[in-house]
């Protein structure tokens, strides 16, 4: 038996620390936005059907995916994004059951995305979890490490599903308030321990 979580979070709330520490405590990790770097990469099985949706200009010279362009011609229209999101999510998936698919024996694996519930992805999984701040927190976190003003951090902040509603629908929320990143360690090992224990009784 091995188990499978999925971990997101609010924007500047921790979510890359969080995957960090499930790595170093041996848990296995798959980012979804590494995998849609890696889908649009030169090569990548994302690379010709958004070619032939969006045309040449998504493309950048060495034979990639210009992320950059791709993103001005989706935020400018809702249509493009749905186009964008029928090529993309599907990928996504079967990388994510490919990888899931390769799990031994008694591990752990976590795979974090942002967009979870807004993808529709929350379902299947032994758990989900949820790494959430304060506002205030991720306020200050956006403006500080991204250079944001105030009013483009709530802006932002805005346009995302509240973080409140995450927290809601997860099944365990680590609190990353602080910028101490041995308090988010302690609330990683204790989960991991919770998992640990739940794959030894699933043998008894």
């Amino acid at each position: 038996m091995s188990l499978k979580f999925a971990l997101t979070g609010g924007i500047a709330c921790g979510k890359s620390m969080a995957e960090a520490c499930f790595q170093a405590l041996g848990c296995r990790v798959l980012d979804a936005d590494a995998v849609v770097h890696r889908l649009e990469a030169y090569g990548g099985n994302a690379v010709q059907p958004l070619r032939e949706c969006f045309g040449e200009t998504v493309l950048a010279a060495d034979g990639s995916i210009d992320r950059v362009r791709l993103g001005q011609l989706v935020f400018a229209e809702p249509t493009a994004r749905q186009q964008l999101e029928s090529v993309i999510h599907p990928l996504i998936r079967a990388e994510v059951e490919t990888w899931l698919k390769q799990a031994k024996v008694d591990e752990i694996s976590v795979f974090s995305a942002a967009l979870l519930y807004e993808c529709g992805w929350e379902k299947g999984w032994d758990g989900v979890v949820c790494v959430a701040a304060s506002r205030a927190t991720q306020v200050r976190r956006m403006c500080s490490a991204r250079g944001m003003t105030e009013a483009a951090a709530e802006a932002r902040l805005a346009a995302q599903m509240a973080l409140q509603e995450k927290i809601r629908r997860a099944d365990w929320v680590l609190e990353n308030d602080t910028d101490d990143l041995s308090v988010l360690r302690c609330q990683v090992e204790e989960l991991v321990l919770q998992w640990k224990h739940l794959l030894i009784e699933s043998k008894q």
